[in-house]
């Protein structure tokens, strides 16, 4: 219909389903500009308060009403009788001015007296919750008298009380209000009401003074904080007040103590305001005196949080219980070791032997660090540490720093006369790089030809073998045999139970192999890779198991790390559970440690393996740092085996071997295990007797055979279930977002596939206009029993109600009640509403308008539907909630008005819209209109969600 055959129809006729709410406000538009205002005003008086609230989301370009302030507040004289507020032109407070406050002032007074009176057809509850929620906001501005804002707020009271409204209910007037109070006394006056007005009033206060420096912030609070201890515990971390701090630590809570601890650390390491920082270094000299082993404890668990000026007020200081544990930390910072060069410059001329304590890896970034005259005072100890340290990267920055030396000055080290291997290449190569060539070619001539003659010697008395080797095991054991000296490292590990894991290997060449691992400095020596070689299967399996224990066991140690090279030369899925829980239990609290396990984890490189790291990687359960480790380990997974990450993905559902069959052997006995209905696994023997587990051993001589076949069953039992409980959310993911997979692929993947058939069996797929299940014996059939044959060239997908007719919907129904199946994931009773055209933007799904859900309801909806909460940011607040789908390769967020990172119950948060970004290609906006209908449906049915407990 032409725009002129519209402009003849009595408003009323152009309805908001026929036409859409942009038409409409179009016409009233038109007709309000062109001299039909009373017709306007007729019709926003008496239509259908539906088409209002539609009204309120139409984008400027169609609403008069949104283009000034004077059109806004003549539509709002209109719509305020009928409790509607439309959007105004301008949300920013110094737009509004005195006149429009204390005309929307008396509209709101009106009102009430009105619906007090039963004038409008409105009650006087509901015009109190208009008032509250759609008019106060709207009265401050900019130089408002103080008299004026502090009567508002009275008022705004007066009013709560009316409405039954509780002091601890979040007041979302407040703000606006409380920033009309230029006087930070009238603030904190305030602030000690009742905590809803401390929160607000801290919160403008926080705002006003966030250009001062942080330790003069809260100076005007400071009388305040000592007359309510707890509002400070509550606000500490955000306010960085050192006064307050050292004020309130001998009556804090170890939790607080901690916050605080953590608080002044952070700003006295990372502050560019000197005074500031000075303020903040002077609290922990006075605190640290005192709590030392507090302080040092923090030291060793959060090294990171000691750095720049921390380091030299610990070491000028000289602290004792902390001076123990300064180097490690320092060291710690192995990529910043830079910021550390007086402090270490300072320390090692005082205390030289401290180099012995130092790591090789970490000292080859320390020499460069040092002064010349520093090196050559330290000649003495580096020989030592050169002597027992066989890293290369060590021997070349020595090898750099000497050449600023002088022959003499090596020469009087007396390095030439130490009967060092590894000291003696260093010597060889610092003599044969120095700059002074003349003066470095006797010793070194003298050097090669000691060593030569010692060669010689050795070669002579060096045991030769008869002839050739008659096996690698004589090989290796043979090389194994010229290690002597066991770093003591491996003591945990030199017992009888460990060292006959490394059976056929003679228990030296264990000990060997472990030696050359706990000293390698980056991956473990050719030497120890053959001996490990040696190794049955079951073996390497099972010492990968004990030395991942071992090193979970005493909290991810980082020096016991070399425990994990030597694990994954042999690990199998044995060991896939415990990793995976130690992430979890590790994920928020130890997330270096928690990385390295995911790490280790992804090693393994198994389906199993990599199925739990996708469980990692889409948990809410761990931090940030953790999820991005799980995301790069797949992402390296796909590159390996050259697919997407998609295509990976569907891949990590391993069968364990059941398709093509697994046979356990004790003996001479050899048990089948086969997979039930209900994916519990049965030991079948040779006779045909089913049993649960395998019979008792009653042979010593089969102990180990039996140990070995029942670990493979307990490990294939719990690996079953694991998997199994990762599939519901897998197929959901699929579902919402209308994957699909070719006819070979997906006859591949789920009807040859020894678990996914049985699993697959209450799922229902489509492909075309055709709808199908898996039938019990594995046939294809329709929802009428019908038998339904795949086209070769089909896609298949899992069927969605939001694109099937309500007939095919109460068929599918009938068919899973008729056969009791009970479904993976709810399909029939999924969404299937799609969102209404309004709410699709180029950019976004819109939240229906003006919703506001109270802050515990928000967060148990939103996490309910999958979505964790993104960074915490200025405010603080948490502005949007992501939902990741990373086998579609998506990214949906939720994106949220101010919401606190601390439960605020009955606080509002405002629902504002839905995006959706593709992860694959730099995270671009995904129209909604182009997404999937199933994944339309199931966005909508958030936001539908959240509407279903908006607030009053």
């Amino acid at each position: 219909m032409n725009d002129t055959v519209l402009s003849a129809k009595p408003l009323n006729e152009i309805g908001i389903k026929a036409y859409g709410e942009d038409a409409l406000a179009t016409e009233i538009s038109q007709r309000f500009e062109n001299g039909r205002e009373q017709e306007v005003i007729a019709f926003i008086k008496h239509c259908d308060r539906y088409a209002l609230k539609q009204l309120q989301m139409v984008e400027p370009e169609f609403a008069v009403w949104r283009r000034s302030a004077a059109m806004w507040l003549a539509f709002a004289r209109l719509t305020a009788p009928r409790h509607i507020l439309f959007p105004e032109p301008y949300r920013d407070l110094q737009q509004r001015d005195a006149a429009l406050s204390h005309e929307m002032r008396a509209m709101g007074k009106q009102l009430i007296a009105d619906a007090q009176a039963g004038k409008g057809g409105r009650s006087h509850k509901d015009a109190l919750h208009f008032v509250l929620d759609s008019i106060i906001e709207r009265l401050p501005y900019e130089g408002m008298p103080r008299d004026e804002a502090l009567e508002l707020l009275e008022w705004n009271k007066e009013l709560r009380q009316a409405n039954g409204i509780a002091d601890d209910q979040y007041d979302y007037n407040l703000q606006g209000l409380m920033e009309c109070l230029s006087d930070p006394a009238d603030l904190i006056a305030l602030a000690g009401q009742n905590e809803r007005y401390f929160d607000t009033a801290f919160s403008v206060h926080k705002y006003r003074s966030n250009k001062l420096p942080r330790h003069a912030r809260w100076l005007p609070w400071h009388d305040f904080f000592h007359l309510h201890p707890a509002c400070f515990d509550k606000r500490q971390e955000t306010m960085r007040d050192p006064a307050l701090i050292v004020w309130r630590w001998p009556q804090a809570t170890p939790e607080v103590r901690r916050a605080m601890a953590e608080t002044l650390l952070e700003n006295a390491r990372d502050n560019d305001d000197k005074a500031d920082q000075a303020a903040f270094l002077e609290a922990l000299d006075r605190l640290i005196p005192d709590n030392e082993a507090f302080f040092a404890a923090l030291m060793v668990e959060n090294s990171y949080l000691f750095r720049g000026k921390i380091t030299s007020l610990i070491w000028k200081k000289q602290y004792p219980g902390l001076l123990p544990v300064l180097l490690p930390t320092i060291l710690q910072d192995r990529y910043s070791l830079d910021e550390y060069r007086d402090v270490l410059r300072a320390m090692l001329t005082s205390q030289p032997d401290l180099l012995l304590s130092v790591p090789g890896a970490s000292l080859e970034k320390v020499i460069p660090l040092l002064t010349t005259e520093l090196v050559r005072a330290l000649l003495p100890v580096l020989g030592t540490v050169l002597a027992k340290s066989s890293s290369k990267a060590l021997g070349t920055a020595m090898v750099k720093a000497a050449k600023k030396l002088t022959i003499d000055d090596i020469a009087g080290a007396g390095w030439l006369d130490v009967r060092s291997k590894n000291l003696r290449q260093v010597c060889k190569d610092i003599l044969q790089s120095h700059p002074d060539k003349a003066g470095a070619k006797p010793l070194l001539d003298t050097l090669l030809a000691a060593d030569a003659d010692a060669a010689a010697a050795a070669a002579a008395r060096a045991p030769a073998p008869a002839g050739p080797f008659a096996s690698e095991l004589e090989r290796v054991e043979f090389e194994a045999a010229a290690v002597k000296r066991m770093s003591v490292a491996i003591a945990a590990f030199d017992n009888a139970d460990t060292l006959a894991l490394f059976q056929p290997l003679s228990e030296h060449a264990a000990r060997a192999t472990l030696h050359l691992a706990a000293t390698a400095t980056d991956a473990l020596p050719p030497l120890a890779l053959d001996l490990l070689a040696q190794l049955t299967p079951e073996n390497r399996a099972r010492l990968a198991q004990r030395l991942a224990e071992t090193w979970i066991g005493n909290d991810g140690e980082p020096k016991m790390r070399w425990m994990l090279r030597l694990a994954a030369s042999g690990a199998d899925d044995r060991i896939v559970d415990l990793l995976s829980a130690t992430v979890f239990a590790w994920g928020k609290i130890k997330k270096q440690r928690a990385v390295v396990a995911v790490e280790q984890l992804a090693l393994i490189d198994s389906p199993y393996a990599l199925a739990r790291v996708l469980e990692i990687s889409e948990s809410r359960k761990v931090k940030s740092m953790v999820l991005d480790a799980a995301a790069m380990a797949l992402r390296a997974a796909a590159k390996r085996r050259k697919l997407t990450l998609g295509d990976l993905l569907d891949e990590l559902t391993p069968d364990f071997g059941l398709g093509k069959g697994i046979a356990l052997t004790v003996g001479a006995q050899t048990y089948q295990v086969v997979l039930q209905g209900d994916l519990s696994l049965r030991l079948v023997d040779a006779k045909g007797k089913v049993s649960k587990s395998l019979p008792a051993n009653k042979d010593d001589s089969l102990t180990q055979a039996w140990d070995a076949a029942a670990s493979q069953f307990k490990t294939l039992s719990a690996s079953l279930k694991a998997v199994a409980k990762l599939q519901a959310p897998r197929m959901l993911a699929a579902f919402v977002t209308a994957k699909s997979w070719s006819a070979p692929r997906w006859t591949h993947l789920f009807l040859d596939h020894a678990l996914l058939k049985i699993m697959g069996r209450s799922l229902i797929w489509q492909t075309g206009g055709a709808s199908f299940r898996i039938a019990e014996d594995f046939s294809l059939l329709q929802a009428n029993d019908e038998v339904f044959t795949l086209p070769s060239d089909a896609q298949v997908t899992l069927w969605h109600p939001a694109t099937a007719s309500t007939e095919e919907i109460a068929a599918w129904r009938s068919n899973f009640a008729d056969y009791a199946l009970t479904p993976m994931i709810d399909q029939t009773g999924a969404p299937s509403e799609l969102p209404p055209a309004a709410s699709m933007t180029k950019e976004a799904l819109l939240a229906p308008a003006g919703l506001k859900v109270a802050q515990e309801h928000f967060a148990a909806i939103v996490s309910k539907c999958g979505y964790r909460q993104g960074p915490v940011g200025d405010g603080p607040s948490i502005e949007w909630h992501e939902w990741l789908l990373p086998a579609a390769q998506l990214s949906v967020r939720l994106t949220n008005g101010y919401c606190s990172p601390y439960m605020m119950l009955g606080s509002p948060v405002e629902v504002e819209s839905i995006t959706v970004l593709a992860t694959g290609g730099g995270y671009k906006r995904v129209a909604p209109a182009s997404l999937p209908k199933a994944l339309q449906a199931t966005l909508w049915s958030h936001l539908q969600l959240l509407d279903a407990k908006r607030l009053a």
